[in-house]
């Protein structure tokens, strides 16, 4: 969060939000009034954490100049209400297809994003298919792990110890078809939801029977 920062290097990056195409730094130095050395330190800082990047376009006299601007990483800096957004969409749909409509709908996205993901060749052996699902879970935040079953238990199952949208699935438990038509997809296997964040339990536990 921007809150992390200093003053100054707080008005930096807001001066930097304001004009997205970037500022040289001559212009931070004016609009921040502090000098160009100053400015270049807190640059230097801010570039090697990622929050900004290095740019050129041509100036008024035809000459190329240094911009400086924000990087994705340093807009996402800036408060975002990707939550409020999806919640008004899911009560759009509930309110044009009904509470069923709604979980339909969530397993078909997640049968469709399974497919960004699923390799050229699904691999013949279950665990490697969860390997597969639990670093792609790992890539979207769920912080997943495999639990290994015990001998006289088949197969093996995914726990996840982060709902990734844990306020949304409060007001929408609907939410939970996303993941089991992704995790579906992802190992081919029918999936069994055994815990739930959302009802009380530590992780979310998904077991898998194949299809």
């Amino acid at each position: 969060m921007i809150e992390t920062f200093g003053k100054t290097q707080q008005n930096l990056l807001y001066a930097l939000q304001a004009h997205k195409l970037g500022l040289t730094m001559d212009a931070l130095a004016e609009t921040l009034t502090i000098t160009r050395t100053a400015v270049r330190q807190h640059l230097t800082a801010l570039k090697q954490q990622g929050f900004i990047e290095k740019g050129q376009r041509l100036s008024s006299g035809g000459r190329p100049s240094q911009f400086y601007r924000l990087s994705s990483k340093g807009f996402d800096l800036f408060p975002k209400q990707y939550s409020l957004f999806s919640e008004f969409l899911l009560k759009a749909i509930v309110s044009e297809k009904g509470e069923e409509g709604l979980s339909n709908w969530l397993y078909q996205l997640g049968t469709q994003v399974a497919q960004n993901f699923k390799p050229t060749t699904i691999d013949e052996s279950m665990h490697r298919r969860l390997i597969h699902t639990v670093n792609i879970m790992n890539t979207l935040a769920y912080d997943a792990k495999i639990v290994e079953a015990l001998p006289s238990q088949t197969p093996d199952a995914i726990e996840a110890m982060n709902c990734v949208y844990h306020d949304l699935a409060a007001h929408y438990p609907q939410v939970c078809q996303f993941d089991l038509a992704l995790l579906a997809s992802l190992t081919e296997s029918e999936v069994l939801h055994e815990k739930c964040i959302q009802k009380g339990d530590n992780v979310c536990r998904f077991c898998f029977k194949k299809k």
